[in-house]
């Protein structure tokens, strides 16, 4: 076995694909040689095995459904008394990002616009409250709804796990609809006692859909929305409302010329831009999303099992609860996709004492398979098996370029978190510790985005080596955003190989099954490496697109 005793296993289609036809692709990375001392002992020992997975498809966006997939899209507006406090900047900016998500939807998607205070009630479509429903998108009904959303006004407490509870049941009214997502926006939290109400609220909702959830003001709390977002599998913006602070102090310092730059705020976006972009991003992405879900079936003998199952990009998501046996393998759901790649790791509970594998020197542990739901002409990749050798000393410690570049980045939200608490319960040398440790880790990953939004909260001296000083005054809301974001990562940068090509037309040629597509050819984000359009920010991690366009 060569590459340093790494078994990389490029993912290789189901045979050739014709052209335009939407594909996915799978890689696999494990390390060969495993440590397992005295397999002459009894059965029942555990050694874990660790696999990236990087998975691409490529060609959805460009091929047109047999039949347009059901979607139901709920958008959710906290309108609380104190989104109209100390001004109606707040309201203002909500009311016109949801009629402007509204806008975009697709005919045909069933919608709704709750308004979320210390209850939940749908404000469009207009129905009887005992019985609420969601309508299909039209010309009529988005313009209706778009009215709606202009018209909502702040009053009233805040309750999250009353306007998840009335999410649910909107979209879990249609079991037909194949992709269901919400949109829930706010600047407050649960309080009072209700953590525990808002826990049992998400355990009812996960699996039935996914939340972006997105932060606004100086109320919200920062965890509860990452709990949210985690539970339901979705993303966590913050909206603060300043300028970009890429001029502050420490911004002409080592690390500063990274390319790239945090999204929101960019070019001195107002509230209402930021916000209503946002809102645009994350309602186009889930409606660009046309394979209903993507599924990793691990097959294991009697000797293995899945021990751990997450999403490390584009963020990080804890995937190991939606695990399904089924007899002799593992479902693992990666959810909906449209033309992207992530990248998951797997780990592997294997007992090298197991009568099955205890008398060979090299054992097949597992083998990975991807399943479709409704993929009619997607191509999917070969099985991959994985096979490891046993050896009785300790190899050098190899976690392979992608698992090394995703442990650093488990390092870097962990520091980024440490310190942002530090920051809270005010211990200034273990915050510039750990916020140090931060910036000297995004620095070695390039990841400019983290730096910058670290950059708000202290002032860097020497990135490099991590030294850093805490700001005389921290914004909370960099604090918030800081940490909301800090489950993002990059993808490790490529290692030789064939480059994916552009999506559309400009791969399979004039005229192809690609048709509508922008007349001006993708872009390659610099910050995400996805193929996208070329607007002004990249749809898929929100960096600015300068040159690349």
């Amino acid at each position: 076995m060569t590459d340093t005793e790494r078994e990389p296993c490029a993912g290789r289609a189901a045979g050739p694909a014709a052209p335009g036809r939407p594909r996915v692709d799978m890689s696999v990375e494990a390390a060969h040689e495993q440590y397992a001392p005295g397999r002459g002992g009894p059965p029942g020992g555990g050694h874990e095995v660790q696999v990236m997975v990087r998975l691409r498809a490529e060609g959805l966006d460009a091929t047109a459904p047999r039949r347009p997939p059901e979607r139901s899209e709920v958008i959710v507006i906290d309108c609380s008394g104190s989104m109209g406090h100390p001004s109606v900047r707040k309201i203002a900016a909500a009311r016109r990002a949801a009629a402007a998500a509204i806008e975009m939807l697709p005919d045909g998607t069933h919608f709704a616009l709750v308004e979320g205070t210390d209850t939940a009630r749908v404000v469009h479509p207009r129905h009887d409250p005992a019985s609420p429903a969601t309508v299909a998108a039209s010309p009529a009904s988005r313009a209706d709804g778009a009215r709606a959303a202009r018209a909502l006004e702040a009053h009233g407490g805040t309750r999250i796990s009353s306007w998840l509870s009335l999410t649910r049941r909107l979209l879990t009214a249609r079991p037909g609809a194949a992709f269901r997502h919400a949109l829930l926006l706010t600047d407050g939290m649960d309080q009072h006692g209700r953590a525990e109400e808002l826990r049992r609220v998400l355990d009812d909702c996960a699996g039935e859909f996914v939340c972006d959830a997105l932060g606004i003001g100086e109320g919200w709390d920062a965890e509860q929305l990452r709990e949210i977002a985690d539970r339901l599998h979705g993303r966590v913006e913050a909206v603060v409302d300043e300028p970009p602070h890429a001029d502050l102090p420490g911004a002409d310092l080592p690390g500063a010329d990274l390319p790239g730059a945090d999204g929101p705020g960019a070019d001195g976006e107002g509230l209402g831009e930021q916000l209503t972009r946002l809102f645009r991003e994350l309602v186009g992405a889930s409606t660009r999303r046309t394979l209903a879900g993507l599924t990793l079936a691990v097959h294991t003998g009697p000797q293995a099992s899945v021990a751990l199952f997450r999403q490390v990009n584009p963020t990080v998501l804890d995937l190991t609860g939606t695990a399904v046996r089924d007899g002799g393998r593992t479902l693992l759901p990666t959810g909906a996709w449209s033309d992207e790649t992530r990248w998951y790791e797997l780990r592997l509970r294997v007992d090298p004492g197991h009568p099955s594998v205890r008398g060979a020197r090299e054992a097949r542990i597992a083998s990975l398979r991807l399943e479709a739901e409704d993929a009619a002409g997607v191509v999917l990749p070969r099985e991959e098996r994985i096979t490891v050798r046993w050896v009785g000393e300790a190899p050098p410690t190899d976690l392979g370029d992608a698992g090394r570049h995703f442990r650093r980045y488990t390092e870097l939200e962990e520091a980024t978190r440490a310190g942002c608490a530090a920051l809270g319960r005010h211990d200034v040398p273990c915050a510039e510790r750990e916020l140090g440790r931060a910036v000297r880790l995004a620095y070695e990953l390039n990841d400019a985005a983290h730096l910058d939004r670290l950059r708000a909260l202290v002032t860097v001296e020497n990135a490099a080596v991590g030294l850093v000083r805490v700001r005389g005054a921290v914004d909370p809301g960099h604090l918030r955003k800081l940490i909301a974001r800090s489950s993002r990562t990059a993808p490790p940068p490529r290692a030789g190989g064939t480059e994916p090509s552009p999506p559309g037309p400009s791969r399979d040629g004039p005229g192809g099954e690609g048709g509508g597509h922008s007349e001006k050819p993708p872009v390659r984000c610099r910050r995400c490496a996805e193929w996208v359009r070329p607007d002004r920010f990249c749809e898929s991690c929100g960096h600015p697109l300068g040159e690349e366009r």
